[in-house]
């Protein structure tokens, strides 16, 4: 049933992608290429899913109460830490900066505790995505202090 939920939403985003007006002359990427990549991520793990349920199974297996994991609410206490910090942080610091401290955070509530190698690979991501959306998607992002810190060195105005 999940996975015929998840094929549904796929379908949900892909009507909803198609009636999206893109007009002729548009040269970045269009506004129906994040709808159709969420469309179609989502048309794969439902088809996964879906797959995996049709599997047989041995006998015993899958039969009776699942066993429950105990929830790690220190974990989630840090994630919803991380994403208020975000919040507070977007404005003043700027998207880099905050999204690279929010990767910091879920990376640490996750139990990595390679902090410098979590940094990094959060800034990488942050700032990516943010010449993602600025320069293909023509969206601003909040620069923060880092951009009037990069204007400033680069003798921009």
């Amino acid at each position: 049933m999940i996975a015929l939920g998840v094929l549904g939403l796929a379908a949900f985003f892909l009507v909803g992608a198609m009636q999206i007006r893109v007009s002729p002359g548009y040269a970045h990427i269009g506004p129906r290429f994040f709808p159709f990549l969420v469309s179609g991520g989502l048309a794969v793990c439902g088809l996964a899913l879906l797959l995996e349920a049709l599997q047989p199974r041995p006998a015993g297996v899958g039969e009776g109460e699942p066993e429950r994991l105990p929830i790690n609410w220190g974990a989630v206490l840090v994630v919803g830490a991380a994403l208020l910090v975000q919040q507070l942080l977007l404005e003043r610091a700027g998207f880099v900066v905050a999204s690279a401290l929010l990767f910091w955070g879920v990376a640490f509530a996750f139990g990595s505790r390679r902090y410098a190698r979590d940094g990094l690979i959060g800034v990488t991501l942050a700032v990516a995505a943010y010449l993602a959306f600025t320069y293909l998607l023509d969206l601003n992002l909040p620069g923060g202090w880092l951009a009037g810190l990069v204007l400033r060195l680069t003798g921009g105005a």
